[in-house]
């Protein structure tokens, strides 16, 4: 046999006893994750028993004026036997135990209020459970870093702020995102103060998060907010200037007022004029009055669009050259705000309606159909 088919004949050999090793392993590895898999259900199911005994169960009633440490005695005594258990195990078999365990009080956290919920910020505490979050919010995986931070929220866990503030400078917006509303979960809405301060760059998805949480405070989230004005950022500024427009709270007048005044950003001043167009506050009136001279576009076009809204009838004058003027966006916006002035700005939008000007002609066709008015003046 010549030496080259040898060799052929040897690593062809050598090809299919590698890949039945190869297969072997491959199966091996399956068993071994379905085993993993069936061990982690079985043990989710015996705690989530075990968890439901001992966080609905009667306990013996406490004299009234008790202090809490007597309670937490009676939650104490209901785990013992838990932990005894534990105490029996090897260390791979506790770590196992001890992890479906947790995954099971994370899990009821969701739907477990009352004296119940007492009972499972206790054992979450005792067990350990709290400082294993803590360190795992560390975690150079981010899906880790974002579970533990909804975790924190979840289980009450106060000890775990430091960690959660932290967190809101995390690199991964998902981690970041849960950071913020376990935070508001354990400290309320003085936490929106924190979250504002350490925000920077913020993106769309923050925003919808962030404005989720203020709805759920409204009045309670303006101080927050107007601080969040100060901000380096532009985009905080933008958000809480925007949010500030979408609450209608009147105190935020002032604070917009001198933002609109001060800042050196014209799309901040832009944004600004806009929130006060919102507002409707008739304090705005002289200062909206004043950007209408503004050379930067988008200024004059925020200050249009609120001016109706802020100076009522008084501003059709102020309206009426834009209405007529050259630019497309500012006869649009013009001719809104003199639609809500009441009737002089109507009788001026019918006028132009049968105007030579088509364009002007046009847009004010479209403004008063868009109010359900007729372009025939009264």
């Amino acid at each position: 046999m010549p030496l080259q088919l040898l060799i052929l004949l040897v690593l062809a050999v050598a090809a299919i006893i590698f890949s039945v090793l190869t297969a072997i392993a491959v199966v091996a590895m399956k068993t071994i994750d379905i085993s993993r898999i069936r061990t982690r259900e079985r043990l989710y199911r015996i705690y989530s028993s075990k968890c439901s005994e001992l966080l609905l169960g009667d306990l013996p009633p406490l004299a009234p004026g008790s202090k809490p440490s007597e309670a937490f005695a009676l939650y104490e005594s209901l785990i013992e036997p838990v932990k005894t258990s534990f105490a029996t195990m090897s260390v791979t078999r506790r770590n196992a135990h001890r992890k479906a365990l947790r995954h099971v009080l994370v899990d009821f956290a969701q739907d477990i209020t009352g004296d119940s919920s007492d009972r499972l910020v206790y054992f979450f505490y005792s067990f350990g459970f709290v400082e294993e979050e803590i360190r795992l919010i560390r975690s150079r995986h981010w899906w880790v870093r974002a579970h533990a931070a909804r975790s924190m929220g979840l289980l009450g866990a106060k000890k775990a702020i430091a960690a959660l503030t932290a967190a809101l400078e995390d690199s991964h917006r998902d981690v970041r995102t849960q950071a913020m509303h376990s935070l508001v979960k354990l400290v309320g809405p003085e936490a929106l103060k924190t979250i504002l301060r350490l925000s920077t760059k913020l993106s769309r998805w923050d925003e919808i998060e962030l404005s989720v949480i203020i709805a759920g405070y409204k009045n309670d989230a303006v101080p927050h907010l107007v601080e969040a004005l100060r901000h380096s950022d532009q985009s905080v500024v933008l958000f809480a200037t925007e949010m500030l427009g979408d609450i209608g709270f009147v105190d935020a007048v002032d604070p917009l007022m001198k933002l609109a005044h001060t800042t050196k950003d014209m799309n901040v001043r832009a944004a600004a004029l806009h929130a006060l167009g919102r507002l409707g506050d008739e304090r705005a009136g002289g200062l909206v009055a004043e950007f209408l001279k503004s050379k930067i576009p988008s200024v004059r076009l925020s200050a249009l669009e609120a001016l109706g809204r802020i100076a009522g009838k008084a501003s059709t004058d102020l309206l009426k050259p834009f209405m007529l003027g050259p630019v497309r966006d500012e006869k649009l916006a013009a001719a809104r705000a003199l639609a809500i002035v009441g009737k002089k700005g109507i009788s001026l939008l019918q006028k132009e309606a049968g105007s030579r000007d088509a364009l002007t002609s046009a847009i004010a066709a479209q403004v008063l159909e868009e109010h359900g008015l007729t372009s025939i003046e009264a």
